[in-house]
């Protein structure tokens, strides 16, 4: 960065002079949020989720945050983290995402590296925010349960901003368009996450992030969806 560049609260660090950040001197966050666009734009184009699936966990998961009263700066980190929480996907075989049916335990496996592989991308970061990031990228598919991977970690062993987005993300893949099936509606996602169904149970999530989930139920709800419909849809099996 130029000299004498100064930092922003987003980047946890002190300005010396809060009044010169606006228009006279460059911000250390204009250079990480062109990283982060960049990031969340290369694991996109291999990724059937769609490039509008990581912000909007990144803003449920906020919410959630906001609820449980988690200080704003860190409600802004972990918005900026959250949307990085896939970032392995880009390392992933060629083949193994896009599928338009239930994986085999051999793509299932490779598919779960997913968090390994986006830790280790973000392993050696020094900014605070992509740190919370490889964490959250290495532990968003923990389960409460200790049914989930790549660790099964249980209860609040699982760092928080994990758990909160683990709600954040399946809500949001229930409410997003998928190969394998149609998007589903607002009311139709929270009752499988509140509720369960044969395959969601809400055992896997920390009580407190479902508590907030119903509180905020209609902030969420409003979360803008921008993804474009795919055109063909082919039966989803199981």
């Amino acid at each position: 960065m130029p000299e004498g560049a100064l930092a922003c609260s987003a980047c946890t660090q002190h300005a010396a002079a809060q009044g010169s950040l606006a228009g006279r001197l460059p911000c250390i966050c204009d250079a990480h949020d062109v990283a982060l666009e960049g990031l969340v734009a290369r694991a996109s184009l291999s990724d059937p989720e769609g490039p509008d699936h990581p912000k909007r966990v990144g803003q449920i998961a906020g919410i959630l945050a906001a609820e449980i009263g988690l200080p704003l700066d860190l409600q802004e980190l972990l918005i900026r983290a959250a949307a990085l929480h896939d970032i392995g996907k880009m390392s992933l075989p060629e083949g193994v995402l896009g599928h338009r049916h239930v994986l085999d335990p051999e793509a299932r496996r490779q598919m779960e590296r997913h968090t390994l592989l986006g830790a280790g991308i973000l392993a050696h970061v020094r900014t605070p925010w992509m740190k919370l990031a490889a964490v959250i990228a290495l532990m968003h598919h923990e389960r409460w349960d200790g049914s989930g991977y790549p660790i099964g970690l249980a209860g609040e062993d699982i760092p928080l901003a994990a758990r909160l987005v683990a709600v954040a993300d399946v809500y949001d893949a229930l409410r997003s368009d998928r190969p394998y099936k149609d998007a589903q509606d607002h009311a139709q996602a929270l009752a499988r996450i509140l509720e369960g169904d044969a395959r969601i149970s809400p055992v896997q999530f920390d009580p407190h992030v479902l508590d907030a989930l119903r509180q905020r139920e209609a902030e969420i709800a409003d979360v803008p969806r921008q993804d474009v419909p795919r055109p063909s849809r082919i039966a989803y099996r199981g």
